[in-house]
């Protein structure tokens, strides 16, 4: 064989050599140990991203993907972030992809806890379970096909909860949720969307929980804000011009809407009006530590994010169902509680 033979067969062996270093690569992972790795796609449709609270959801879900792959190398875990913003048809539209792909898993913190049904027969013909979170369906609908859970928080403890912060402030120092010293607490409630459960179940129960507790309320006024910190900072500050010192204390259904009040209160120098949320998120807890919000209740996003993951485990990658994942009436996981304040 002449030197250019030579030449031309040995780079000929190493372009084999390379391309199956690659494959190997490819179908065995980094390792190269040719072991191919399982591929589980989770879609996750979210009512509206820019909710701090189901933000914080997804991000710490992330981090528990991430913790289960290093854990489990022989697997892969891709989700999809749909952002419905607020529009039902938009995320039926967006479910609808994630089945057309033959996604393994749905997570749905559904837009209109009152019209789960199209997702749920959707999903249920395509053999595909769905877990809602955060935002729950009728009951009926829960139980309406197999396949169908949900996780999230009991809302009318978290009312309870709430009522007792307040309570036990104006024990421990009466003046900080009754400044006048009349000995009845004049509130304002911010409420999330007016069709929502926990909206109900919230705004019911803290006001049940507070005359359980002994404290003489007046309610001054009330409005709903969806859930939003812009729609409550514009509404308090509108009260704060409509009812100048009448108001001592503002009572939000979640965090962000605190949040927004907090933001008016500063704008408008009334530093003296307490405020008390639900959710727990971390900018809250911050201004719990500063003094500016009485207290609220942590529905912790670090165990919600836990729980889903659990799911994935359970119903996308081992394959157990039920068995892998706590339920409460074979469809429900309820995550604890607790005051920070």
């Amino acid at each position: 064989m002449g030197k250019k033979r030579k030449v031309m067969a040995a780079a000929a062996v190493c372009v084999v050599a390379v391309f199956a270093g690659v494959c190997a690569y490819i179908s065995g992972g980094a390792n190269g140990r040719g072991e191919r790795k399982r591929t589980v796609r989770i879609g996750v449709a979210v009512y509206n991203e820019k909710d701090a609270y189901i933000s914080d959801i997804c991000m710490y879900l992330d981090d528990e993907i991430r913790k289960y792959e290093k854990g489990h190398p022989d697997v892969m875990i891709r989700r999809e972030i749909s952002d419905a913003g607020g529009s039902q048809q938009e995320q039926n539209n967006q479910i609808e992809r994630f089945i057309s792909l033959e996604y393994d898993l749905l997570l749905v913190n559904i837009v209109d806890r009152t019209n789960a049904s199209v997702i749920i027969d959707s999903a249920s013909a395509a053999k595909i379970p769905v877990v809602f979170f955060n935002r729950e369906p009728v009951r009926e609908d829960i139980f309406r096909k197999e396949g169908i859970y949900y996780e999230g928080s009991n809302a009318k403890e978290s009312a309870l909860l709430q009522a007792g912060i307040i309570a036990d402030a104006l024990e421990a120092l009466p003046e900080s949720v009754d400044r006048n010293g009349n000995g009845t607490v004049e509130f304002a409630m911010l409420e999330g969307e007016s069709n929502h459960q926990d909206t109900l179940i919230r705004s019911e129960w803290v006001l049940k929980g507070l005359d359980k507790r002994g404290v003489p309320i007046r309610k001054v006024v009330g409005a709903t804000a969806n859930w939003e910190r812009g729609q409550a900072k514009a509404l308090v500050k509108q009260w704060m011009q409509e009812y100048p010192g009448e108001i001592e204390l503002i009572i939000c259904n979640n965090d962000d809407m605190a949040i927004g009040s907090v933001e008016a209160l500063d704008e408008v120098g009334e530093e003296a009006v307490a405020v008390v949320g639900i959710d727990g998120v971390d900018e809250v807890q911050k201004l719990v530590e500063e003094g500016k919000v009485l207290g609220t209740v942590l529905c912790d996003t670090k165990l919600h994010a836990k729980a889903l993951m659990e799911f994935i485990a359970a119903f996308a990658i081992e394959g157990t169902r039920e068995d892998g994942v706590e339920l409460l009436d074979g469809r429900y996981y309820m995550i604890p509680l607790r005051v920070v304040g």
